[in-house]
């Protein structure tokens, strides 16, 4: 295999004979890589600034599935971080470069690429960076990204710059995302040059208030699944329908008496249950399964409806579906191997439904232990035996709860590093502030507010200024009886724009805010936004706040 930094080194010299000396920055090592991506997937990284710098190349592996022919990739930018706005928010990424192509001559290798760099797409001149942080998203053209499992921040040799890896999808800026995931690799740069004019919007803070009944925790690959050999105990609120609290334990699986049911694959069976019922939160209130449940030969109950029973797990059918789910939704395959039961402790008054090393789907010499106990106050307990992680990102694991129908997403989170957590009795999003396109001179940018609470009256604020104590993390209302609510921008700079959802004749819910074409002087400035939306029904204050808007002006 050749040596990219030698690779690297070549193109130092000819960089340095034809223009300004180029220094190298070295990213993932060594070069040959433990895991890779789809071709044409995404794989992410953050950039935190702090000298003006050029990038010359961005070099890479493309990994041992890429055939013979040839590999490029386009490199995109974003808000601050990639975080949270893949999928999320696709329409902030602007296309700036796009690399050589360069042969691939060998498949079933990894091979080291030069990815020298072109303007693309919007800008104009040289991928040149100010000092500030950014979003970075590559996106593979004939290639499939060779990287390394982990989280790393390298420095550049005289500081100009820190890149901080990052995650990768299979599909460019679509969800699942895998992180953290660290490209392989190494950045050519030169000092100085002339900054890209981009434009970009970056929201920051939250909106208050958000419920939300459902919680879960989406694992991309089986390879980053915590649980093993631990517990996870659910109290049931019947009083506010509810989980109140969800904590961590160490309860082994419980034995089983039954004879195995004899699930098939992606296979749900119908199970009678004994006379004790099972307590559950659901919309419109606690709901009763007296007569029968749905066990998943997949780790999860259907606690009320049914469903098709699918391989792997998705959020939109968890949240939308027409059955209330709990459990461990992974891709086993019992009739392989291992056995599936459901036992009543009449002594104890417990449901048990076990997955006894069940194999996972197509993985040889694999097992899965774990089980769910339904216990008579509604209080449920996940218990984890030795789970597999072999597979990667085709087995995705999705742990949690969620009662379906028009229950809201509220996203994934760590739960091993959440508990004690807890969901509502309701379902409510937060107050959202968003903009439908970057502020570029000449353009007009609405300023939209969604997730109003009532029919009322609000106000968005827009402004010149998020001086102290506003941003980052903002002033808490509490002080004036609306706690958790923050302002994040100066309203004493700018100018408050009235927002209804009332109808005509009074405006809407969004604001034109238009972006004259000059002067240039206002290229790199920026401005800010945030809504406050009136209902007396929220808290003492009567009122509560969206996130807010970093609107910086750009030439593309």
């Amino acid at each position: 295999m050749r040596n990219l930094l030698s690779l690297a080194a070549a193109s130092l010299a000819l960089a340095t004979l034809a223009s300004a000396q180029t220094f190298n920055c070295p990213l993932g090592q060594p070069l040959t890589s433990p895991n890779q991506g789809n071709v044409g997937g995404g794989i992410y990284l953050n950039l935190t600034v702090n000298t003006t710098i050029t990038l010359v190349n961005l070099n890479y592996v493309a990994s041992d599935v890429t055939a013979v022919g040839n590999s490029s990739f386009r490199m995109y930018i974003g808000p601050t971080q990639w975080q949270g706005n893949v999928a999320v928010n696709p329409g902030v990424w602007s296309l700036i470069a796009s690399s050589t192509p360069v042969a691939i001559p060998t498949a079933a290798v990894d091979t080291p690429c030069i990815g020298v760099l072109n303007p693309a797409g919007v800008n104009p001149g040289t991928v040149t960076f100010g000092p500030g942080s950014y979003g970075i998203a590559l996106h593979a053209v004939g290639h499939s990204w060779g990287y390394q499992n982990g989280l790393f921040n390298f420095t550049a040799p005289g500081n100009e710059f820190v890149a901080t890896t990052g995650g990768a999808s299979n599909a460019f800026l679509t969800l699942p995302t895998f992180s953290p995931r660290s490209i392989n690799g190494s950045i050519d740069y030169s000092l100085g040059g002339t900054v890209m004019p981009f434009a970009r919007r970056t929201p920051y803070g939250a909106g208050c208030y958000s419920f939300y009944r459902s919680i879960y925790e989406l694992f991309p690959s089986s390879v980053s699944v915590d649980f093993n050999n631990t517990s996870m105990l659910w109290t049931l609120d019947t009083v506010n329908n509810r989980w109140s609290s969800i904590t961590a334990g160490t309860t082994p699986v419980a034995p089983v008496t039954s004879t195995s049911l004899g699930h098939a694959d992606d296979n749900n069976l119908v199970i009678a249950l004994a006379p004790q019922p099972i307590l559950f939160p659901n919309i419109g209130g606690i709901s009763v399964a007296t007569t029968s449940v749905e066990m998943s030969s997949n780790g999860y109950i259907n606690l009320l409806g049914t469903t098709p029973a699918v391989a792997n797990p998705t959020t939109a059918a968890w949240m939308t579906g027409t059955a209330v789910r709990m459990g461990n939704h992974y891709d086993m395959d019992p009739a392989v191997g291992g056995t599936t039961h459901y036992d009543y402790d009449a002594v104890n008054g417990v449901h048990l439904f076990t997955w006894l090393a069940v194999p996972t789907s197509a993985i040889a010499a694999t097992s899965n232990t774990f089980q769910m106990a339904f216990f008579a106050s509604g209080n449920v307990e996940f218990r984890w035996g030795v789970m597999s992680q072999a597979g990667g990102g085709g087995w995705p694991t999705l742990v949690g709860f969620s009662p379906g129908a028009t229950s809201l997403d509220p996203g994934t989170i760590d739960l091993s590093a959440s508990l004690p957590a807890f969901t509502s009795g309701t379902d409510q999003a937060p107050l959202t502030l968003a903009a439908n396109v970057n502020p570029v001179l000449g353009s007009l940018v609405n300023l939209t507010t969604s997730n109003a609470t009532s029919l009322n009256l609000g106000l968005c604020f827009v402004t010149v200024s998020d001086l102290p104590p506003f941003s980052p993390v903002g002033l808490d209302l509490g002080i004036i009886g609306s706690p958790g609510c923050v302002a994040n921008v100066d309203i004493n700079q700018g100018v408050g724009n009235l927002i209804t959802n009332l109808g005509p004749p009074f405006p809407s819910m969004v604001v034109p805010f238009a972006i004259p074409l000059g002067p240039p002087s206002i290229i790199g400035q920026s401005f800010y936004a945030q809504s406050v939306w009136l209902d007396a029904l929220q808290n003492p204050g009567g009122l509560i706040t969206s996130n807010a808007l970093n609107m910086r002006v750009g030439a593309f």
